[in-house]
C-alpha cells in the first residue's frame, strides 16, 4: 500500500512539474518540490514513531535497502524531518519572485552566522549519518552486503567531518572574525610550505 501511494505521489508531482515548467510558473515548481519535502518529513516521523526504516541506497532492477530498527531508524526519521524541512525551504523560495528570493539567500549568506548556521545544519546531517553507520550494526546491511570494516570507517570519517563542519560553523556563528583569523592563518602557512 505505501508502495503504491507513493508511485502515485511520484506521478502527481512530476505531472505538476511539467506544467509548472511548460507553463514557464515557479509557484507550480516550487509546488511540486515541495510536496516532495512534505513527503520526506512524513516519512521521517514514520520512522521516528514505528521505530524502523527501510532506507533505499540504490535504484533500477536490482534495488537495494537498509532495514534499520531502533534508534539508528530514528535517526534516520531525524535526518528526513531534516532534508525535507531543507527542500520545503527552498520550494518556498522558488514560490516567491525571482529578485526577492536571490536577495534573501545572499542576504543570508552575505553575514557569518548566515553560512554558519548552514554550515552547522550540514556538520549536523553528516554526523548523525555517521554516528547510524556506528550504532546500527551489521544486519540493516545484508542486502547491500556493506562490510563491517568500510561501515565503521565510513561511520568514524563521517562523524568526525560532520564534527569540523558543525564546529566551524558554530565558531562562525559565536566568533567571525577570530576564525577568519585563522584561516588567514592556514592560507599563509600552506602558502610558505608549498613556497619552500
Amino acid at each position: 500500500m505505501k508502495d503504491k501511494l507513493l508511485i502515485w505521489l511520484i506521478i502527481v508531482g512530476l505531472g505538476i512539474a511539467h506544467l509548472g515548467i511548460k507553463y514557464q510558473n515557479p509557484i507550480i515548481i516550487g509546488l511540486a518540490i515541495g510536496g516532495a519535502g512534505v513527503y520526506g518529513i512524513f516519512a521521517g516521523f514514520q520512522m521516528i514513531l514505528s521505530k524502523r526504516a527501510e532506507v533505499p541506497t540504490s535504484g533500477g532492477g536490482s534495488a537495494h535497502k537498509e532495514y534499520h530498527t531502533g534508534i539508528a531508524a530514528q535517526l534516520w526519521g531525524f535526518l528526513y524531518i531534516l532534508f525535507g524541512a531543507i527542500v520545503i525551504l527552498i520550494a518556498l523560495g522558488m514560490s516567491v519572485p525571482g529578485e526577492t528570493s536571490k536577495a534573501w539567500v545572499e542576504a543570508f549568506f552575505a553575514r557569518p552566522s548566515g553560512m554558519g548556521w548552514f554550515m552547522v545544519v550540514a556538520g549536523g546531517m553528516i554526523l548523525l549519518f555517521g554516528i547510524i553507520r556506528l550504532i546500527s550494526g551489521n544486519a540493516p546491511y545484508t542486502e547491500t552486503k556493506l562490510v563491517p570494516f568500510e561501515r565503521i570507517m565510513g561511520g568514524i570519517s563521517s562523524s568526525i567531518l560532520g564534527l569540523v563542519i558543525l564546529g566551524a560553523g558554530l565558531w562562525l556563528i559565536i566568533s567571525p572574525s577570530t576564525l577568519k583569523a585563522l584561516f588567514e592563518y592556514l592560507v599563509a602557512l600552506i602558502g610558505r610550505l608549498v613556497a619552500g
